[in-house]
């Protein structure tokens, strides 16, 4: 059995987080600095209340270097309707086999 604590045994990492100031959370930061994700594809998925991601993507990107960081999907956090019918089109948009 693998322990989910063990990055190295992934080539996918789903990265999801809410926008904190304009940016990404500390606890974000604190992950991608902790981890070797060197080869790796990260999948950003973003939630924001209004005014976009901000840098995260460059934040993400400047903690992770040696990953490759698809397009996000962002996600206003109060359009709760749409939720279900686009994170079903950008799943389908994901290149498979990641």
């Amino acid at each position: 059995a693998r322990n989910v604590a063990d990055i190295a045994a992934y080539d996918a990492v789903f990265l999801g987080f809410p926008i904190w100031g304009s940016s990404t959370p500390a606890t974000v930061r604190s992950f991608l600095s902790r981890h070797d994700l060197s080869g790796k594809t990260l999948v950003p998925f973003i939630t924001h209340g209004g005014y976009g991601p901000g840098d995260s993507l460059a934040v993400v990107a400047a903690h992770a270097p040696r990953a490759r960081v698809l397009d996000p999907f962002v996600l206003r956090a109060d359009q709760e309707r749409e939720t279900l019918a686009r994170v079903t089109q950008w799943m389908a948009r994901i290149e498979a086999p990641l």
